[in-house]
């Protein structure tokens, strides 16, 4: 095992000392000699820990030399950071234990520490303090070995009555498989006694099944879970059937959050089995799953036990066209949803023809929702279809869905799709009814001239307007100047996002396309009676 004896420790504080003095020097920084003594002392602590940490494997231990060269990295690193912030290292001077009986939230948060008993002891004395009533807490970034893990469940025990909202994510980075696992058992162990717990957060530790298990005590207790975030932890199949089974009452939770992780279908079936018995469900994330079109309909299935939908996003998924039906039929009885986003889920215009064309459907124009249990209407603020390959045909459908929504939506992202003029034409008539628009992301659409002046002309007299996004399309440079005269006039040039990957056609001459005869969804229906016919 690596190790430095006191002796050879103590000459590295010293050698410390002398470099912070003459870094700050020439950099003309005023440290003190006192100053710069505890600040390398400091840093050496904080460098020796990480080395001890970084010498032990799964599989053993890492060579001498190695090691040796992390540490001495790690100390560079940390002078470097305490003469730039004058003398003050992370964390030095926060007092911890000042108030404790005031603090409410402990947020570790910060740089990369490997803590040990004794460190953990000072940064968690808010949690130890007398009289400590501390609901909330976040270790985030802070890793634990055993002997900090143990100091973390006394103090976590210490504010158990209080405690609502556990963030532990990412707190076992750089530790050994088993030391990790016993960690995750020891905090979850404390967690489990925290009768008012409702939100816990494990993203950002390698759980994978054998974690997501080592959490057994919280996630099978008595704590009432409402929101639950295992987001980038190599949640795979098996990972996400344990969780399935080992979440006690999944009829209490609110929020899921998955994002970045490798669920795939099957594992998607698991957490679809898990929805089905989370009737109050409001947001769910299970971004970048890998998830396919059996596991999204295995999702909107089981999101069709509950009608409390208020944010859905599944983006970056293969979903394809197969799961427009379903998708759509669930969330047509969602009236309190509010956010929806599908962005990079191979939808296709097919797809996006049937999930709009239904939603129009089922509240629309209407503003109520067939067979929704409290016939209350659905309003949208966010609707996310980008990387979906709409092309103008499908743009009809989209711009019907927006006019439906128009009172209530802000925020719209198609960006990288296949809108061309005639897309941005139609979603100008209905961009023109949004009563309130704060951004509209249409970059990389193969729009031209017309297409981006009518779409300009549309939302340059919205107040709300934050962002219009148009570029890396092909716009030609008169249309740039015409596109940037109409935001101008209208005091909004600040809205107006950035042009600099804009793509001009050769050909200088556009003219407008004339659009295609066909169904158009209602969308002339709705501007009729919007009085934007």
């Amino acid at each position: 095992m690596w190790s430095l004896s006191e002796a050879q420790r103590e000459d590295v504080v010293q050698r410390l000392i002398a470099s912070i003095c003459a870094l700050a020097h020439a950099r003309g920084v005023e440290i003190s000699a006192e100053v710069a003594s505890a600040a390398a002392a400091a840093l050496e602590k904080k460098s020796y820990t990480a080395a001890q940490v970084a010498a032990r494997t799964t599989t053993g231990s890492r060579p001498v030399s190695e090691t040796t060269s992390a540490y001495a990295r790690k100390l560079g690193e940390l002078v470097v950071q305490v003469v730039r912030d004058g003398g003050k290292l992370e964390g030095a001077g926060a007092a911890p234990g000042a108030g404790a009986g005031q603090l409410e939230f402990l947020d570790l948060t910060g740089s990369r520490d490997f803590l040990t008993a004794e460190s953990a002891e000072e940064v968690l004395a808010p949690l130890l303090g007398p009289g400590s009533a501390v609901s909330r807490i976040r270790f985030s970034t802070k890793s634990f070995g055993r002997d900090a893990a143990a100091v973390a469940a006394r103090a976590i025990a210490a504010v158990s009555g209080c405690l609502t909202d556990a963030d532990i994510s990412d707190v076992i980075a750089g530790r050994p498989e088993d030391e990790a696992l016993e960690v995750l058992r020891v905090l979850s162990a404390a967690l489990a006694s925290a009768p008012r717990l409702t939100a816990l957060n494990l993203s950002d530790n390698a759980l994978g099944e054998k974690g997501v298990r080592a959490c057994q005590a919280v996630l099978a207790g008595q704590a009432p879970l409402e929101s639950l975030s295992l987001q980038n932890v190599g949640l795979s199949e098996h990972a996400c059937r344990a969780t399935s089974e080992l979440l006690a009452d999944p009829a209490r939770l609110r929020r899921l959050q998955l994002f970045n992780n490798m669920s795939g279908d099957e594992g998607a079936a698991h957490i679809g089995g898990m929805l089905a018995r989370a009737p109050r469900m409001e947001d769910l994330r299970l971004a970048s799953s890998r998830v396919g079109p059996a596991g999204g309909i295995a999702l909107a299935q089981g999101l069709m036990a509950g009608s409390c939908l208020v944010r859905l996003d599944l983006s970056d998924n293969p979903l394809t066209s197969e799961v427009a039906p379903a998708l759509a039929a669930m969330l047509a009885t969602q009236p309190q949803l509010r956010a929806l986003n599908l962005n990079d889920t191979s939808l296709g215009p097919d797809g996006v023809t049937t999930l709009c064309t239904a939603l129009v459907k089922s509240y629309g124009s209407s503003g109520t929702a067939a067979g929704v249990r409290h016939q209350q209407q659905q309003r949208l603020e966010e609707l996310g279809l980008a990387l979906n390959e709409i092309d103008p045909t499908a743009a009809k459908a989209v711009a019907a869905l927006i006019v439906a929504h128009a009172p209530s939506l802000r925020l719209i992202n198609l960006r990288e799709n296949e809108l061309e003029d005639r897309g941005a034409a139609v979603l100008a008539r209905a961009l023109a009814a949004l009563a309130a628009p704060a951004s509209v992301d249409l970059v990389g659409n193969q729009i031209r001239r017309v297409g981006a002046v009518a779409v300009a002309r549309a939302l340059c007299g919205k107040a709300s307007l934050e962002l219009l996004a148009l570029d890396e399309n092909m716009i030609s440079e008169g249309g740039l100047d015409e596109l940037r005269g109409v935001m101008e006039a209208a005091g909004k040039s600040a809205a107006l996002g950035p042009l600099d990957e804009n793509m001009e056609e050769d050909d200088e001459e556009e003219e407008e396309e004339e659009e295609e005869d066909g169904d158009d969804f209602g969308l002339s229906e709705m501007l009729a009676r919007a009085g934007l016919a």
